[in-house]
């Protein structure tokens, strides 16, 4: 009995990591001794009477259960086997066991309303001063069904244990019997811990903490690229216009002078080097002396041996001819009132089309 106070006092401390702790008192309403031979079972007899147990419940949470457990045959009338010729009292049972249980049925206040327990274990078995034989125990199982009401259980449970029991008999034999009890009863118990079954999907909440993205600048543009070329162009070019203006045309004058020339020649180089592709527009223009008439045909040539005299000095053919027209005195750049008004407007302009000379820096001169 010492024993057993001491095991519940540390599975009730145990209550603190436990999910659930039961002290169990019931009563056993059918008890039997069976000895090796079933003529010498009938000198025993087990009385039947009330059980104190203890029960530490691991895990009580799902659909099966586990722990271990502990129980003692009460008094000393019920708790001993007695011989039946002098009523003398021989041993006593203290079943050790894991349990299981198995929910068949968990009501929706979380108590299990029907299950199905098991145990197995070893039954401690020890003989009284009034027994010469070695009593030791054996293995112990037990079965049955129960049900819970808020703290409360209630079981109906069938157990055995076995019984080893070594000695001599009355002509000095010696002998070993495997023996075992059977007993039937209910147990009731009170529960203390986590008593609610919660079977339903477990939620699980956290707090993240997301962490304000610190602001990334925007990238800076990339710096235009550093151009190694240079090209001199003259000053009658105009990179952002994609253009040049050929002057230096006589009155009636077909072709240019010397030195507008040299100009043609330099912008045939500069596209042969820079430019992959592309066109050229020619356009003719005179000033006001002459009739108009006269003056569209002087255009018109002037511009065409523009296009000609670029070809002569080397323009790479990859670089095509669009339009070459004239548009005589129709479209002035300056005055015709002066000397050098009607020499600005003697002239052809050259348009660049699809020429790309983005890679390049160009210098007038």
């Amino acid at each position: 009995m010492k024993k057993l106070v001491i095991l519940g006092t540390a599975l009730l401390a145990l209550n603190a990591v436990a999910s659930e702790v039961q002290v169990k008192g019931g009563y056993d309403f059918y008890r039997k001794f069976k000895a090796g031979s079933s003529e010498f079972s009938e000198d025993y007899r087990f009385k039947n009477g009330p059980t104190l147990g203890l029960e530490y419940i691991v895990d009580n949470q799902g659909e099966f259960e586990w722990g271990l457990g502990a129980e003692y045959k009460l008094s000393a009338n019920s708790g001993k086997i007695k011989r039946r010729d002098d009523n003398a009292k021989l041993m006593r049972n203290v079943p050790v066991y894991a349990l299981g249980k198995f929910n068949l049925i968990t009501a929706n206040n979380g108590n299990d309303a029907l299950y199905v327990l098991g145990r197995a274990g070893y039954n401690f078995a020890k003989e009284t001063k009034n027994v010469n034989n070695d009593v030791k125990g054996g293995l112990y199982v037990a079965a049955g069904l129960g049900t819970e009401f808020g703290p409360v259980s209630l079981e109906a449970i069938y157990e055995r244990a076995n019984v080893k029991v070594k000695g001599t008999n009355t002509v000095g034999d010696a002998y070993r019997t495997r023996n075992y009890t059977d007993s039937v009863g209910v147990r009731v118990g009170y529960r203390f811990g986590q008593l609610k079954n919660d079977r339903s999907p477990k939620i699980i909440t956290q707090t993240v903490q997301v962490p304000v993205p610190t602001p990334v600048p925007a990238p800076a543009p990339e710096p235009a690229p550093i151009v190694n070329n240079t090209a001199t162009l003259p000053f009658s070019c105009s990179v952002e216009d994609k253009k040049c203006v050929i002057r230096g045309f006589k009155v009636d004058g077909r072709v240019p002078n010397e030195n507008e020339a040299a100009d043609l020649r330099t912008i045939a180089g500069v596209i042969n080097q820079f430019a992959d592709g592309g066109s050229i527009d020619f356009v003719g223009h005179t000033d006001s002396t002459g009739s108009d008439a006269y003056n569209q045909k002087l255009s018109v040539a002037r511009a065409q041996n523009v296009a000609r005299l670029l070809r002569d000095y080397g323009l790479k053919n990859s670089i095509s001819y669009g339009t070459i027209t004239g548009q005589g005195e129709k479209n002035p750049a300056d005055t015709n009132d002066t000397v050098d008004g009607r020499y600005n407007n003697r002239r052809v302009e050259l348009f660049f089309q699809n020429v790309d000379f983005s890679n390049v820096r160009f210098i007038n001169q």
